[in-house]
């Protein structure tokens, strides 16, 4: 018995040594009580906190932060109100210096709650960029957690990447440390999980063997990591960084913009330091758990037949990870349109990848007074409505909270408008990328169902007669009325990358072209959507 207790002793004293070894360390705690069972991580190792709520972290202390995964059934301080306090940046470079770094978490037992999914802000310090942000957006948000309050429910968000834009940064004076400032100033509602988009690195830093290292730092410095997770409820959220940032040299006799050292490049992987953190962050969830993966670049598109293809270079490895889970959901920004992408290869995994806050980079709002985006989608974002493990999604306009959820066309009309309007003509001899709309028939309507997923239901009647529709891969008309015709006219350059096409798209062909057609879609959720277009129905400005 004393040999045991003599050992019990030693054995504690040398795992109390072996915590004090660690050069970081520190407690979890709600109330003044340790909290067991928290994920706590350097963005390489990640460790859980014992009975006591302590954790001990030995780290290399190269990205310059620990942080925890904030636990379901708790939330974390909210700093200015929205930026939540779940890292904390190491003080000292050196490895031998030992730090402390202590987390305190509150009491938060809701599992239903309102997600609020944003994507490429672009802010910039140009257009009015700021001031359409704060009369849209943030007033976007407001409407949104009064409406959720509603139903007593707490609303979170995030923007998917490219809150900034780099080839500003030192031009206009704008980079992340602005961005931060605005939220402060325009008192962003609710609480902000960020992630990094390729426009959200220092074009400064030249390239090198080190450069997406490097041009993260402000990121890290100033906003979070630029990988992380956390949970809200009974879903689980992974934040990654799929940008490898290279800044290659420009070519001979290019000029950059002020402060933009290279071409602003990057390839769309996920680093093997992050697929080795992630790894370790999935071992501690339950597969049988909803996860949702946020990053800026999607990982599976649709091409223009509608099919599903992997984009991101290593996106096999990153599948992989979740092998074993059930509900997996990615969601990200980038491409400025809306897109739901099934891999068939992975059934557990859904893509949704979200149109943009700024739509076309502000452009449109500029000139028409009305922000669109590229694929004829307005200017909006994603709420998904949580409700335990339960997840509904839907796409919202930023300028119309009555969430409209598609357009409809008279393709007479809209022909008849491009073949005789003077600036539509003298735009299509310019204009290479100028869409003639062959493929619609005589009397065709055209349907832009913004959000459309494959298990949506479209039926488009007349005189209750059901019509055949055709999806399609085109422009939307109503983009060339918001982007190219007015910049023509101003005599600037109509960018054709702005052009290339929507993958939500369908046409129906009407009997005359008199008659009123309606259009119902309903969503995976069983929600419809219901419009009657009046034919002829007048088309241009």
């Amino acid at each position: 018995m004393i040999r045991q207790l003599i050992f019990i002793s030693v054995f504690a004293a040398t795992a109390a040594m072996a915590a004090l070894a660690q050069n970081v360390t520190g407690t979890v705690t709600c109330g003044g009580a340790g909290v067991s069972g928290v994920a706590v991580s350097d963005g390489i190792n990640v460790v859980t906190t014992d009975k006591q709520g302590r954790y001990a972290l030995q780290t290399d202390k190269a990205n310059g932060y620990v942080f925890i995964s904030i636990p379901r059934g708790y939330t974390v301080d909210m700093a200015d109100g929205f930026n939540p306090q779940f890292w904390q940046k190491l003080s000292d470079a050196k490895v031998e210096t030992a730090e402390v770094h202590n987390f305190k978490l509150t009491y938060s037992p809701a599992d239903d709650y309102v997600m609020i999914i944003g994507a490429d802000s672009h802010l910039a310090r140009r257009i009015g960029d700021r001031k359409t942000y704060k009369n849209g957006y943030i007033a976007s948000l407001k409407y949104e957690k009064e409406k959720a309050a509603e139903s007593q429910l707490p609303t979170y968000s995030m923007i998917l990447g490219d809150l900034t834009w780099d080839n500003f940064w030192y031009a206009n004076k704008y980079t992340l440390r602005n961005f931060m400032d605005d939220q402060r100033k325009m008192h962003y509602p609710v609480p902000l999980f960020p992630v990094i988009g390729n426009h959200d690195n220092d074009p400064a830093v030249p390239h090198s063997a080190n450069t997406d290292f490097l041009a993260a730092k402000l990121w890290r410095d100033v906003v979070c990591p630029n990988y992380y997770s956390y949970n809200l409820g009974k879903v689980h959220y992974v934040v990654l960084d799929n940008i490898v940032y290279q800044n290659d040299t420009l070519p001979a006799g290019k000029k950059a913009r002020k402060g933009v050292w290279g071409q602003r490049n990057y390839n769309a992987a996920v680093t093997e330091q992050q697929i080795n953190w992630l790894r370790q962050d999935l071992a501690l969830v339950d597969k049988q758990m909803p996860v949702v993966v946020c990053s800026h670049i999607p990982t599976f598109r649709i091409n223009r037949n509608f099919s599903t293809f992997g984009s991101l270079q290593n996106y096999k490895e990153l599948a992989s990870c979740f092998n074993g889970f059930k509900n997996v959901h990615f969601v990200s920004g980038h491409t400025h349109v809306n897109f739901n992408a099934h891999p068939s290869e992975y059934p557990h995994i859904m893509e949704h990848n979200i149109a943009a806050i700024c739509a076309s980079w502000w452009i449109t709002g500029k000139l028409t007074g009305t922000d669109m985006c590229t694929d004829g989608s307005p200017a909006g974002y994603s709420r998904w409505t949580v409700r335990g493990d339960s997840i509904e999604w839907k796409y919202a306009s930023i300028e119309d909270h009555s969430d409209p959820q598609m357009r409809v066309l008279d393709m007479n009309t809209v022909k008849q408008f491009l073949a005789t309007n003077a600036d539509a003509v003298a735009l299509s001899k310019t204009f290479k990328q100028m869409p003639t709309y062959d493929a619609f028939e005589e009397n065709s309507v055209l349907i832009n169902v913004f959000a459309w997923d494959d298990d949506w239901k479209l039926e488009v009647t007349e005189n209750g007669t059901l019509l055949p529709t055709a999806r399609l891969h085109a422009i939307d008309p109503a983009y060339l009325l918001a982007y190219a015709l007015p910049r023509h006219k101003r005599g600037e350059n109509v960018a054709p990358q702005h052009h290339h096409g929507t993958l939500h798209i369908f046409k129906a062909v009407a009997s005359s072209p008199t008659t009123p057609v309606t259009v119902k879609v309903t969503d995976t959720f069983g929600h419809t959507y219901t419009t009657t277009l009046t034919r002829p129905a007048a088309f241009g400005r």
